[in-house]
Parts: structure tokens; C-alpha cells; sequence
């Protein structure tokens, strides 16, 4: 039987150097005064807002070729195979009270903006998709990411409810690497007490 996807089965977190030590210490102090709030760390704040992110597709235009009498033909493109990839990705936040993680992330924007920081690129990015029982099958890999916008904040007078709110944070990269992980193994575990159990597990050679 042949089981529906979930969009869901995805695991994506920035890594825990995303984030400038002087601006996770800006806003650790607010964070840890928050009722109830157990997330000490501001980028495990970001990331514990994030929704969803958008995996890049891969397309080309075809070269025509006109022949006789009146024929065209198509033919592939000439380009590499990374540059046939849109290059840009779309993350999207949940909007929390005080719009605290919007200001985290336009802070982190303009330090990665800045001619000042020597590091052009952000750190690469995975993506990692599960199945059902929560093994990664594939890692989407971008590599020499830059920021590139976030969207706007809407503010209104007329709007007094809480509701649920999103904002877009807009991502090129340079490098797509789709990693399939799919290298299955077997191993068996003798149980003294019973029979052979096979217990599988998968193997991920790229996993970090």
C-alpha cells in the first residue's frame, strides 16, 4: 500500500553559528524574562518559529534549431546543471508577540549585509526529508547562501485580535546537492532469550 506524503516530514533549523554572538546577546535577556517561555537560546527561538521553506525546482528553456524544409528541432540547453536551479529559496516564520523573532532576523540580515563582515556567504543550509517513521531518506544541501530580503510588517489600528501571522524570509544560494540516503543495512541482533531479530536502520553517509 502506497502511503500519501506529508508535508510536515521535514526537518530544517538554522545552525547554531547562523546567528552573531552579539545579537544572540541582545535579545537573551528579553527571551529569558518571557512568562513560561523554556527557550533560552535566541536561535533556537528562531528556528523554533519556522514553518516552512520552499525547495528550489529545476527547469531549462530548450534550444530550437530550424531545419528544411520548415522543421525546428530542440535540443538541451548548454549551461551546467546547477545553473538550470531558480537559486533562490523562501523560509517562512510564525510572528510571535512583540514581533520579537522579525527583529532577530532583520538584525542578522544586516550584519550578513554588511561590507564589514568579512564572511560573504552564511553557512550551508539543509533540508532534510523523512518518511513516516522519521528516517531521512534525502538532504537538499544549499550551499554559499546569502540573505537577500524579508518581507514587509503589517501593522493596524484595526486589527486588536491575536491571530496567526507569518513573514517571508527570501534566500539565494549558489549550489543545489540533493543527497539520496538511501544505503540500507541489516544487522543482526542475536537475542539470546529468542529468535534473530533484524533491526534496520539507515545510514547516512552526509548526515551532520
Amino acid at each position: 500500500m502506497l502511503y500519501n506524503s506529508r508535508n510536515n516530514l521535514f526537518q530544517f533549523n538554522f545552525p547554531k553559528t547562523f546567528m552573531p554572538k552579539e545579537i544572540s546577546k541582545k535579545y537573551k535577556t528579553y527571551l529569558n524574562r518571557i512568562p513560561g517561555n523554556v527557550i533560552e537560546e535566541p536561535i533556537d527561538f528562531i528556528n523554533y518559529t519556522i514553518q516552512s521553506i520552499n525547495i528550489p525546482g529545476m527547469g531549462f528553456d530548450p534550444v530550437e534549431q530550424a531545419k528544411y524544409p520548415g522543421r525546428s528541432i530542440q535540443w538541451r540547453d548548454a549551461r551546467p546543471e546547477q545553473e538550470l536551479f531558480q537559486k533562490e529559496a523562501t523560509i517562512t516564520f510564525q510572528l510571535v508577540d512583540g514581533f520579537i523573532n522579525y527583529w532577530m532576523m532583520l538584525d542578522i540580515l544586516k550584519h550578513y549585509y554588511s561590507f564589514q563582515n568579512p564572511q560573504p556567504f552564511i553557512e550551508d543550509l539543509n533540508v532534510r526529508m523523512l518518511d513516516g517513521e522519521g528516517h531521512s531518506i534525502v538532504t537538499a544541501r544549499l550551499s554559499r547562501v546569502l540573505m537577500k530580503s524579508i518581507s514587509d510588517l503589517s501593522l493596524s489600528y484595526a486589527s486588536n485580535v491575536a491571530e496567526f501571522t507569518t513573514f517571508d524570509l527570501t534566500i539565494g544560494y549558489n549550489e543545489l546537492d540533493v543527497v539520496i540516503e538511501l544505503t540500507w543495512y541489516i544487522k543482526k541482533d542475536i537475542n539470546k532469550d529468542g529468535p534473530i531479530k533484524d533491526i534496520w536502520r539507515i545510514y547516512s553517509k552526509n548526515y551532520c
